[in-house]
């Protein structure tokens, strides 16, 4: 079990984080060649701080990357909760790496009756959900 309380699951031989992750990998791979990309990379690292004196790089680890054959297409991070560390990373990863989309995503189906949204699109759901109810 995770911090979030997640279980790993395992898919085709490989180990994922979460259920939801696991979901979401087998939702891509229905997207295959449909949305521009040939590959799935699982896990990609970017560093983000080199190691210096005692201290060890900083990494963003994604859950995946998409490529189009030597291309990268996007970088994806299936979230459930977006801690303060997640935000840092992701914005010095869009600061180092401008060329490269990150995208967050979730599953909520709750909130907008889709299955997957932007992590944004949760965002402004959930804002226009409290609204509403005052």
């Amino acid at each position: 079990m995770s911090k979030y309380n997640a279980k790993k699951v395992e898919y085709k031989g490989i180990i994922f984080d979460s259920t939801v992750e696991c979901e979401y990998y087998k939702y891509l791979e229905t997207r295959i060649y449909i949305d521009g990309f040939d590959y799935i990379q699982i896990q990609p690292s970017y560093e983000l701080i080199p190691k210096f004196g005692k201290q060890r790089k900083t990494e963003y680890i994604a859950d995946f990357a998409l490529w189009n054959e030597t291309k990268l297409i996007k970088v994806i991070d299936v979230k459930g909760v977006a801690t303060e560390t997640a935000k840092l990373k992701a914005k010095l990863f869009r600061y180092l790496y401008p060329k490269v989309e990150l995208t967050w995503i979730c599953k909520a189906p709750k909130y907008t009756g889709k299955e997957w949204i932007t992590y944004e699109a949760l965002q402004k759901a959930r804002r226009e959900r409290k609204k509403a109810r005052r």
